[in-house]
């Protein structure tokens, strides 16, 4: 029987604040994936990545056995060329937002419960239904090894009340979502963070690649025009 696995939804984008960061994405996630591996794909692979990534091209030019010779040649050219450039030692980032509790007076500060386990799915590319029994029809699967044990944010109690306060609907209702940028490195594929993680994710079709985490960033993007850094998560 399958084990499952839990995920944290779709990955944000919120606009300028993080467009100087590099992330990893439906689209160049198999590259790095594809070169982690070091997968060699077959002819009928190929072929599947063509009508995946270059469905236009491909549904243009594939009743003409020479034009498509052409086009098919240097898409595969192109493919491992993105291969070869896929970055093991670049700094990503990923986006997303978890919930806060209830302050700790002792330790003034507002725990985060992100479950064990947790990972990012991103979607499968735009024509993946184009191939047949391939590689591109799954989704990559980012895990970013030991995030659960990121679970406390340091705030003074004069300020923790203010922020609480500003959050506050006339109701009495608390926002509790705050924004985090998650700042990692891609773990070797010979690792064991990779090794502990493979296995679950391919049993759930999913391709996995780990991250190891550098620092995560606190945001409060409740207000969109003034978007404030509060702090950093931290293990506690």
């Amino acid at each position: 029987m399958k084990k499952s696995i839990a995920f944290i939804g779709a990955v944000l984008m919120l606009g300028t604040l993080f467009s100087q960061t590099k992330r990893l994405d439906e689209n160049n996630a198999y590259y790095v994936y594809l070169k982690g591996t070091k997968t060699k794909l077959s002819a009928d692979e190929e072929l599947n990545y063509a009508k995946v990534f270059e469905n236009e091209t491909y549904n243009k030019y594939k009743n003409d056995e020479f034009e498509w010779d052409d086009q098919f040649t240097t898409i595969k050219q192109n493919l491992q060329k993105k291969i070869e450039d896929a970055d093991f030692s670049a700094i990503y980032t990923v986006v997303t937002e978890v919930e806060f509790g209830d302050y700790n007076f002792t330790d003034e500060g507002f725990p985060v419960e992100i479950g064990e386990g947790t990972f990012f799915p991103f979607k499968r590319p735009y024509y993946w239904y184009a191939a047949e029994d391939s590689i591109f029809e799954k989704s990559i699967a980012l895990k970013l090894d030991s995030l659960n044990k990121y679970n406390f944010f340091t705030l003074p109690k004069a300020d923790a009340k203010a922020f609480l306060q500003s959050r506050k609907s006339s109701s009495g209702y608390v926002n509790r979502d705050i924004t985090v940028e998650i700042t990692y490195k891609i773990a070797s594929f010979d690792s064991k963070e990779y090794k502990a993680f493979k296995d679950l994710a391919l049993q759930n079709n999913y391709l996995p690649i780990v991250g190891i985490i550098e620092k995560i960033d606190i945001y409060d993007t409740s207000d969109s025009k003034n978007i404030k850094k509060i702090g950093e998560l931290i293990k506690k």
